[in-house]
C-alpha cells in the first residue's frame, strides 16, 4: 500500500512505498489527468481548482489512468501533454515504418539543445502497460528508454538527414573547436564559451560538432 503525502512548498505528491519514496508533481498529475479526461470525454476526471494542492488531485490522476486503461484508447501511443502535436505524429509514423531516427532534445522554451550524444539514435518503439509511451531503441537492443517527447527540438531521418520535425525555436548550437593545453586531448569544443568536449584528434572534434549541429554522423566516430 502506497502512502501519499503532500509537499506543498515544492508542489509534489510524495509516495512512500515502504522501501523508498518517489515524487510526482502537482502539475504533472493535473496535466495528465486533464488530457485523459478530455480524450475520454470524462470531465469528472479533470482537476478542479481545489484538487491542485490536495490529495484529491492524485486520486483524480489515478482514476484517469484507470479509466484510460479500460478504454480502447489504451491501445494507442500515449504522449506527454506538452508534446508538440506534429512531433507526436512524426514519431508515430517513424514507429510504424520502423525508421531509424536521430532525436535532438533540449529546452523548448529557448530552443537550446542539451548536446546529448547518447540515447538519441535508434528506432521508435512503444512500451507496454496502461500508458504506452514512445521508446527509443538503439541498434542491437531489445528494449529502449522512454522518449522525453515534451523536450523534442528535432527529429531527423537517419538515412536521408532530412528534418522530419523541427521545433520553431530550435537553433543549431554555435560550437567552436580550438587547441588546448592538454597533451592527451589537445582539441576542445566550446559552446557559449564553455568547454563541452575534448578530443585527441581534430577529426573526431569535427565529427562531434557536425553531429551536434544535426548531421547524421555515427556517434561511435567521436566517442
Amino acid at each position: 500500500m502506497v502512502n501519499v503525502t503532500l509537499n506543498t512548498e515544492q508542489q509534489l505528491y510524495v509516495l512512500d512505498h515502504g522501501h523508498g519514496c518517489t515524487c510526482f508533481g502537482f502539475t504533472n498529475a493535473r496535466d495528465h489527468a486533464n488530457q485523459m479526461a478530455e480524450r475520454l470525454k470524462r470531465p469528472d476526471l479533470a482537476f478542479n481548482e481545489a484538487d491542485f494542492r490536495a490529495l484529491s488531485g492524485y486520486q483524480k490522476y489515478l482514476a484517469a489512468v484507470d479509466a484510460w486503461g479500460k478504454s480502447p484508447l489504451s491501445r494507442k501511443t500515449y504522449f506527454d501533454p506538452a508534446t508538440d502535436p506534429k512531433a507526436a505524429r512524426v514519431l508515430e509514423r517513424c514507429r510504424e515504418a520502423n525508421a531509424k531516427v536521430r532525436l535532438i532534445l533540449g529546452d523548448t522554451a529557448t530552443g537550446r539543445t542539451w548536446l546529448d550524444e547518447h540515447d538519441v539514435v535508434g528506432r521508435i518503439g512503444r512500451s507496454t502497460g496502461t500508458l504506452k509511451v514512445p521508446l527509443l531503441i538503439e541498434p542491437g537492443a531489445d528494449g529502449g528508454i522512454a522518449v522525453l517527447t515534451a523536450c523534442l527540438l528535432a527529429i531527423i531521418d537517419w538515412e536521408s538527414g532530412k528534418f522530419l520535425f523541427r521545433h520553431p525555436r530550435y537553433r543549431a548550437p554555435d560550437l567552436l573547436i580550438r587547441p588546448s593545453d592538454d597533451t592527451e586531448r589537445p582539441w576542445e569544443v566550446l559552446h557559449d564559451e564553455q568547454v563541452v568536449a575534448c578530443f585527441w584528434d581534430i577529426g573526431k572534434a569535427g565529427a562531434y560538432v557536425a553531429f551536434m549541429r544535426g548531421e547524421t554522423v555515427e556517434p561511435r566516430i567521436f566517442q
